[in-house]
């Protein structure tokens, strides 16, 4: 071992800075600081020191002790991060590390914080915090709450979130809040910051989510002069009497990106007239599920009452379902209906439509190339095309059964998918049997390879078993269910079948969307041995 050191001391700093950059800086200044001068004056290099993410140290020791926890961020915040002060610009922390770290530096040249934090962190509740140091010094804020469904005490906590965020960093230009998971309560935004003496009026870039249409006007209406881009994920999108009265902040943004992926009546009564608004617009996303209307939202419409409305506009992207449009079949347009206008104007474009038995026609039109880290399908029918980039697939359907066939046209299209969402209650009419001959088993197999989450809460048992008997589905990477507990020991058998048995080792967390029982079977753990006790 110690031939081997002095063989790396023998290296040029040009030859070990080279190796040392194919390296994580975390584990260069974990494992070099301190190890002797030139190990230490290397591991120092702006490159390693610039950005400091502690929030993946913990992630990684996530199985390990609270100890050793401890004892990785004591030796960061005792030997390392004092060394390396002055070159930090950006700090990732979480509830955890915030104010050990914050408390330990001058840290002169931080603009940028990325922040990992529940809902009742000190920050959001006027209660101490190193973090007031540096509010004047922060340009550049991220915010990740994660918390868990059934905090409800975070509606009341969350409700001057932003309010608190954009008074203590007066300095804000940019900031991106989020939800770690979709099923967390959006804060709203109440308080108007026109009363306040000081806030962050140079903020150029917002990226939030919020619960209502009101958040989003709220903001809106503030005196956020040097704003330009706006981008918004709103939980509902609800009728509103409230009215932008700030006309300058809207008139002068030149990026909107909106998306809800709730369905709603609101797109004619509120949602365009808000677009109508942006003068000088030229970039602009819709992202929407969308309900309650006479007609399709097609190329038609959106050449006429989008494009035609915002002169600056150079960049549309969008990704629009119209739901439940009342019709007789025969009038149902083809996809070349749909997606004339626009590609007249020389839009690249797809479509699908769909008839529904109860009289209702739907459309789903989007931008190709699509771009959107999540789709959703309303019917059996997949878009076509490739959807490399998507991450997150939500399909339903209430008329019509998901078949073992449509699970590989999914998988085919979205072949990055991380985590899907069934929803649909009509039993399969196709269903396979376990097939004895090798060759048939893996030529019928429907393959997720990066799969991780699947949610299966509202979908019957027919999708519990297309999912989890390991004849019809390969899921190399899954590690968390959401489910209804009945239907999992369904399908397990209670918790003997070994055609589930491979991809339920593998769970390492199980959302029950129904009542579990106080006391688990004695083979449940067993049956799945990676969750906690």
């Amino acid at each position: 071992m110690h031939q081997s050191i002095v063989d790396i001391l023998a290296l040029s700093d040009e030859m070990l800075l080279a190796i040392l950059n194919k390296l994580n800086n975390i584990d260069v200044l974990f494992s070099l600081i301190g190890v002797n001068k030139k190990l230490d004056r290397l591991a120092q290099d702006i490159n390693f020191t610039r950005s400091i993410d502690l929030v993946r140290i913990i992630s990684n020791e996530k199985n390990s002790s609270s100890s050793r926890t401890n004892s990785i961020l004591d030796r960061f915040c005792f030997d390392i991060l004092p060394r390396i002060q002055h070159n930090i610009e950006c700090l990732t922390l979480d509830s955890l590390s915030i104010d050990r770290v914050l408390r330990i530096g001058n840290y002169p040249k931080l603009n940028k914080l990325n922040l990992e934090l529940e809902m009742t962190s000190p920050i959001f509740n006027n209660e101490p915090s190193f973090i007031h140091i540096f509010k004047h010094q922060i340009l550049h804020l991220n915010v990740t709450i994660k918390e868990s469904i059934t905090a409800e005490h975070l509606k009341k906590l969350s409700t001057n979130i932003f309010t608190t965020i954009f008074t203590m960093f007066t300095n804000l230009n940019y900031l991106h809040f989020d939800l770690k998971d979709d099923y967390l309560y959006s804060p709203p935004f109440i308080n108007s910051l026109s009363s306040r003496n000081c806030f962050s009026s140079n903020i150029a870039h917002v990226n939030v989510r919020l619960r209502r249409l009101n958040d989003c006007l709220g903001l809106l209406n503030e005196d956020f002069n040097q704003l330009h881009t706006f981008i918004v994920k709103i939980d509902r999108i609800y009728k509103t009497s409230m009215i932008i009265n700030n006309t300058k902040t809207v008139s002068n943004l030149k990026c909107f990106s909106l998306s809800s992926f709730i369905f709603t009546i609101e797109y004619d009564t509120q949602i365009v007239p808000l677009i109508h608004q942006m003068l000088q617009l030229e970039n602009l996303t819709l992202n929407l599920l969308v309900r309650g209307r006479n007609s399709f939202i097609d190329g038609t419409h959106l050449t006429n009452d989008v494009l035609c409305k915002i002169p600056n506009l150079h960049t549309f992207i969008f990704n629009i379902i119209t739901h439940n449009v009342i019709m007789d079949e025969e009038f149902l347009p083809t996809s070349d209906d749909v997606e004339r206008a626009l590609i007249q104007r020389a839009y690249n474009v797809g479509s699908c439509t769909d008839y529904c038995p109860v009289a209702m026609g739907q459309c789903h039109i989007y931008s190709l190339p699509f771009t959107m880290s999540r789709l959703e399908t309303c019917t059996n029918k997949f878009p076509a095309g490739l959807f490399i980039s998507v991450r997150h697939l939500v399909v339903r359907c209430s008329f019509r059964p998901f078949e073992h066939d449509f699970f590989v046209r999914v998988s085919q299209a979205c072949p990055l998918l991380n985590k899907l969402t069934v929803t649909n209650e009509t039993p399969q009419k196709k269903k396979l049997a376990y097939q004895q001959s090798e060759h048939e088993h893996t030529t019928s197999i429907v393959e997720f390879s990066h799969l991780m989450i699947l949610n299966l809460c509202t979908a019957s048992l027919d999708y519990v078993e297309q999912f989890l008997f390991d004849f019809n589905t390969c899921l190399p990477c899954l590690n968390t269910l959401h489910i209804q507990y009945r239907l999992l020991e369904i399908v397990t058998q209670y918790f003997t079948n070994n055609t589930t048995r491979a991809h339920c080792s593998k769970l390492q967390h199980i959302i029950f969307f129904d009542c579990r029982p106080k006391i688990y079977p004695e083979n449940f753990y067993p049956y799945f041995p990676l969750l906690r006790n």
